[in-house]
């Protein structure tokens, strides 16, 4: 029995499709970044559906109070209730209900309410009709802010190394960080904050390259209002930003007074919105809290101690994001000196105001954490997302830097562009497939191990978790192509120069040019 002519051409169709789509991606600059992404937000919403619901140890109960408190038109401080009329929402009370008298609390009040915001027509529809799937919405809606975020740390790595591709697209699969990868699955405002903050710096650099234009001095200014309207993290970036690209422009232009208008001209939007929009919920704080952020009113509420300096080691919540990451983190460790060293042996120390701007802001980010741990708070990895573009573009080198051991070649050469990217194929293999393994660890200690049943049953999780493991094996496979295109642009290059002609008259020109063609 032979299939119907309409039928067969319809499936060739598909398949031709199909086949061209996967060669439009994997032909794109930033297809690595772009199928990281889509794998990140696979796996993301493959355990948001099957996470119980609510998620304590993610703060998913704070939060969503938060969106619920906003819904009933009030902006609640730490010591709002989660819930505050269980006759109104009886399923959230259920739900929801306070393990402690703090915890009972909407302790992420003192978080700026932009993303809660979002979140309220979602209350709206859902909350008396479907309690989980009300949050397992607001869990996809931050899963596809890491994406996005993890998207855009591939971009930034391309500014920061332009010359090497292979190691900007082996930076976001450096960022995939397993235990980041799992808390993208639940209802957190951490998704949407990164992923603006890392669009700021996207377009800073972009200023600081290539020069201001509105478009980008406008992006800018949004991505820096989403980000401090987000997280108190995003207005120390803000400002950051603000004070490098009035600096930097002045000094190109020489310091003159048309030289700081032009400045002031790209500057103060950056700063000025976001300072505009959101100034008053961190005076707000100011007045309720004492600090600009409620840090100290939350480590108080919560009886939390001071840690000496040689006790961080101890710090709850560390052991497993270590433990999660600790191939990279060897790797970064070994390796990152050798290419530094290296580097400023080959070059010397040279100053580049784009990496200056984010070494400033990974060295606050990570003062300011160090600083938060001392004071008795817990340590969390998506802490670090503003800081991972510079984080995993540098921990890439040091990995790229592994296939000078076994195969030597001058910067800048097709020789040294193929081992780059065989390089970062061997790494990618190695790092999807620790990635693959920490997850399935994670899922069974922290989902499946600690819960009767899943909000979601059936096929769809399954078929999530399947689809992001082709993904993983699609950016192997765009690696391995890349570094089999080198290849043939190799070869043509050395066709094209034994083929061309030496301008020489007479028979000695026609003997090289017979000679030159073999």
């Amino acid at each position: 029995m032979t299939a119907e002519p309409g039928h067969v051409h319809e499936r060739e169709t598909v398949i031709t499709t199909i086949r061209r789509s996967a060669r439009w991606v994997a032909d794109r600059p930033d297809a690595v970044p772009l199928l990281m992404a889509g794998l990140l937000l696979l796996v993301g919403v493959q355990v948001a559906l099957v996470s119980t619901v609510p998620s304590w140890a993610n703060d998913e109960p704070a939060h969503v109070g938060y969106v619920a408190a906003l819904a009933e038109g009030r902006l609640p401080t730490i010591e709002t209730d989660i819930v505050d009329d269980p006759a109104r929402f009886p399923l959230t009370a259920e739900e929801f209900a306070g393990r402690d008298e703090e915890h009972g609390d909407i302790w992420t009040a003192n978080h700026p309410p932009l993303f809660h915001l979002a979140m309220v027509p979602v209350w709206w529809a859902l909350s008396d009709v479907n309690q989980s799937g009300m949050v397992i919405t607001m869990r996809v809606a931050n899963t596809a802010g890491f994406a996005v975020w993890l998207y855009l740390v591939g971009l930034l790595a391309r500014q920061l190394v332009p010359g090497r591709p292979a190691v900007a697209a082996l930076a976001a699969v450096v960022a995939a960080a397993p235990t980041l990868v799992l808390r993208s699955s639940y209802a957190q405002n951490d998704g949407w904050a990164a992923a603006s903050a890392a669009l700021l710096l996207l377009m800073t650099v972009r200023v600081l390259r290539d020069g201001a234009t509105s478009h980008r001095v406008v992006v800018a200014a949004l991505a820096g209002t989403v980000a401090a309207g987000t997280r108190a993290q995003g207005v120390l970036l803000v400002a950051l930003c603000s004070v490098v690209l009035l600096v930097v422009l002045v000094r190109r232009s020489g310091w003159s007074g048309a030289a700081w208008r032009r400045a002031l001209a790209v500057a103060a939007p950056v700063g000025g919105l976001p300072a505009a929009a959101w100034g008053w919920f961190y005076v707000r704080n100011y007045r309720l809290y004492g600090d600009f952020t409620g840090q100290d009113a939350l480590l108080d509420k919560f009886d939390r101690t001071p840690v000496a300096l040689d006790r961080l080691g101890a710090v709850r919540t560390l052991d497993q994001p270590v433990l999660a990451t600790s191939l990279v983190l060897v790797a970064a460790l070994v390796l990152v000196p050798v290419a530094v060293i290296g580097s400023a042996r080959r070059h010397g120390v040279r100053f580049d105001a784009v990496w200056i701007l984010l070494s400033l802001h990974t060295l606050l980010t990570v003062v300011s954490l160090v600083g938060f741990m001392r004071a008795g708070g817990g340590f969390h990895d998506r802490y670090l997302m503003q800081a991972m573009p510079l984080l995993a573009t540098v921990t890439a080198i040091g990995m790229a830097g592994a296939g000078h051991w076994w195969r030597s070649a001058p910067r800048g050469t097709p020789a040294a562009d193929r081992r780059d990217w065989w390089t970062a194929t061997a790494w990618a293999v190695v790092l999807l497939a620790w990635l693959a393994r920490t997850l399935v660890w994670l899922e069974y200690r922290h989902v499946f191990g600690h819960q009767e049943f899943s909000p979601v049953n059936g096929p769809v999780p399954d078929l999530l978790a399947t689809m992001a493991a082709a993904l993983g094996v699609a950016v192997v496979g765009v690696l391995v192509r890349r570094a089999r295109s080198v290849h043939r642009l190799d070869d043509l290059a050395h066709e094209a120069a034994r083929l061309e002609p030496v301008d020489r008259p007479g028979p000695v020109a026609d003997r090289e040019l017979v000679t030159r063609r073999g």
